[in-house]
């Protein structure tokens, strides 16, 4: 399959007519789920193990978090899967800061074009099992006992019957009464003009509304600065929020590696003194954690890192951006 994936599946294909019934079956009887909606895919972690499905080894299984409630935990997802994509030359843009809402549309249109990838690149795995693979993520174990505990028995709807009487459609044989009936026309003394309003009232009524427009353009401009200032506050709590998220991101991929070498060479002293490094890095001299387990300053990763997606993170944010798609990338 042509790894151009927005221009093979294109806005008017017919995969972005499937409807949501069909969504939701396809991906049960695929992945061994029991979803009930397309909101629940918003998490990042379904559209991560059809990726690994289509392209085995794409994505370490055990990094996809299954229970996953914030948007900052959904968004790692979306950065396994972006990882994935530029791994394999998959040129689709994932607009992440929408599908981390869980707003039904933007949900939809991604299972569909998913629908549609899976379907172009003929992937089959026999005797994939999709509950094993998932019980090797966080919370996989989990989100696999919800899903049996969650399963709905479909049940036919039958209209109730209704309990009133029904009107018997005989023809009635009581005699109907005339309604041709003419109207008396009015006499010449009832038929009087109204008299004609005054023109005070009708200024009046255009004062008082000029007023009450002026009020309001007041308050407007008085709830659009309050507005103004409450976005500049949110921004820099999100600025902070991405920061610090990033240290824990950094400190969570130095501990893993380490792990994964079986804490060969490290000894405590060193250990200690690298996470006092990501802990008190600052903003400008930043660091981030490399393939082999080393704290590094930002400055001296190659340009091979993928560029962080536009999900609206600030700079520090990208920082962890950075970090997990290091990890990820290999």
């Amino acid at each position: 399959m042509t790894r151009a994936a927005d221009n093979v599946v294109g806005m008017m294909d017919n995969a972005y007519f499937v409807g949501r019934n069909e969504l939701l079956s396809f991906f049960n009887d695929l992945l061994d789920l029991q979803l009930t909606k397309i909101e629940q895919t918003a998490t990042g972690a379904v559209a991560c193990q059809m990726t690994e499905y289509i392209f085995p080894g794409s994505i370490p299984m055990s990094r996809i978090n299954w229970e996953a409630r914030s948007d900052y935990e959904f968004v790692v997802n979306y950065k396994l899967l972006q990882a994935a994509f530029s791994k394999n030359n998959v040129q689709r843009f994932v607009d992440v800061p929408k599908l981390i809402r869980a707003k039904y549309q933007d949900n939809l249109e991604f299972c569909q074009w998913l629908k549609a990838f899976y379907d172009q690149s003929g992937a089959y795995r026999e005797g994939y099992d999709a509950v094993a693979a998932r019980a090797k993520g966080k919370g996989g174990k989990k989100y696999n006992n919800s899903m049996n505990k969650g399963s709905i028995k479909s049940a036919s709807y039958k209209p109730k019957s209704s309990t009133y009487p029904v009107k018997s459609t005989r023809p009635s044989t009581r005699p109907q009464r005339p309604t041709g009936q003419t109207k008396t026309p009015l006499r010449a003394s009832e038929n009087q003009s109204r008299p004609a309003r005054s023109n005070n009232l009708s200024k009046g009524a255009t004062s008082v509304k000029a007023s009450a427009d002026t009020k309001l353009v007041n308050k407007n401009a008085e709830l659009e600065s309050k507005v103004s200032e409450l976005e500049t506050i949110v921004g820099d709590i999100e600025k902070e929020r991405d920061f610090y998220f990033g240290k824990l991101r950094s400190i969570e991929l130095f501990l893993q590696i380490k792990q994964d070498q079986d804490w060969e060479g490290c000894e405590r002293a060193d250990l200690v003194e690298n996470l006092f490094k990501v802990l008190y890095a600052t903003v400008d001299d930043d660091v981030l954690v490399d393939d082999d387990g080393e704290i590094i300053p930002v400055e001296t990763k190659d340009s091979e890192v993928l560029e962080p997606m536009e999900v609206g993170l600030s700079d520090e944010g990208a920082n962890a951006f950075a970090i997990e798609t290091a990890a990820v990338a290999e």
